[in-house]
């Protein structure tokens, strides 16, 4: 009886330890602090072109426009500051997204789409799109890119917020009136109607074209992009308190079809950053490297038809 005594004074004591540890002694979760920290860490060692102070796990995958390298060989030599510069997180998943111009030491810019992922402390993923002038045709103006938006700056309040789900689901929204566009099956995408569009800096919509407002669902409504396959699609960072969504995606070709202009000519590799309210897009950004649909992305595909699918 005395032995099933003392086993009970234990088992409380150490219940009682348990219920009063320390609350620092538990492991936090990184938030959005803690995850932009790493990508300050990320452009420190860009600039510095040394990779020794970067938390890199120690199988990390990286690619930089679908190639699987080393990170060192991914910091540039010339690279300085970044001069533009949004991030976005997803804290349960570890994920940011950023969109960035960095001013290059014989004072070219380079446009940057960064996506990391970690965990532990450690960064477990760098995925790079990586575009200087000429390598995207002539969707290049980094220098439009000074200040960063207010609707890429937004902190929704979490009654009003978008879900993860409805996010992508309006994202997808816009990939689906650009793969179906000229077609029958043409569905259009939930884009207000002062929405403004940015590729590698150059301003596509928002701006008055042959007399005419040439707003973001123009484009798609008149075909202009017929005979576009968008695929190896993947929703890669969702951020709900922004309400942005980072997309990942390769532009090709139908099979068969032929370009509408000089604009879409080129199979490209994009990472495009769509800012959504109320399940409509406001502004797209996008990084783009023109990329033949033969070389793989480098990433398994959330989504979407395959190489030169048909439709």
């Amino acid at each position: 009886m005395i032995q099933a005594f003392r086993r009970g004074a234990l088992a409380l004591a150490l219940l009682f330890a348990v219920i009063h540890a320390p609350v620092q002694a538990q492991s936090p979760s990184c938030d959005r602090a803690c995850l932009t920290g790493h990508v300050d860490a990320y452009f420190k060692a860009l600039k510095a072109h040394d990779a020794k102070g970067l938390p890199q796990a120690a199988r990390a995958r990286i690619t930089e426009n679908g190639s699987e390298k080393k990170l060192a060989d991914t910091l540039w030599a010339g690279a300085g500051d970044a001069v533009y510069r949004f991030d976005i997180v997803n804290t349960r998943r570890g994920d940011t997204g950023t969109e960035a111009v960095v001013k290059n030491a014989d004072g070219s810019k380079t446009m940057l789409m960064l996506r990391l992922k970690v965990q532990a402390g450690a960064i477990t993923e760098i995925e790079t799109i990586k575009a200087n002038k000429g390598e995207a045709d002539r969707l290049w103006d980094p220098d439009r890119l000074t200040t960063v938006s207010p609707r890429l700056q937004l902190s929704i309040r979490e009654a009003e917020r978008d879900s993860y789900y409805d996010l992508i689901g309006t994202a997808e929204g816009y990939w689906r009136a650009f793969q179906t566009n000229g077609t029958p099956a043409y569905h259009r995408a939930r884009i207000l109607p002062d929405t403004l569009r940015f590729e590698n800096g150059f301003q596509t919509t928002g701006t008055v074209r042959d007399g005419k407002f040439n707003d973001t669902s123009r484009g798609f409504d008149e075909g202009a992009f017929l005979g576009r396959n968008l695929w190896d699609r993947r929703y890669a960072v969702v951020d709900e308190e922004r309400g942005i969504v980072l997309s990942i995606a390769r532009f090709g070709m139908k099979a068969g079809a032929k370009s509408q202009s000089v604009a879409t000519s080129n199979d490209r590799l994009v990472g495009e950053f769509f800012a959504i309210q109320q399940g409509h897009i406001s502004e797209v950004h996008a990084v783009l490297f023109n990329l033949p649909d033969e070389k793989p992305s480098g990433w398994p595909a959330d989504y979407g038809p395959g190489r030169a699918a048909a439709e």
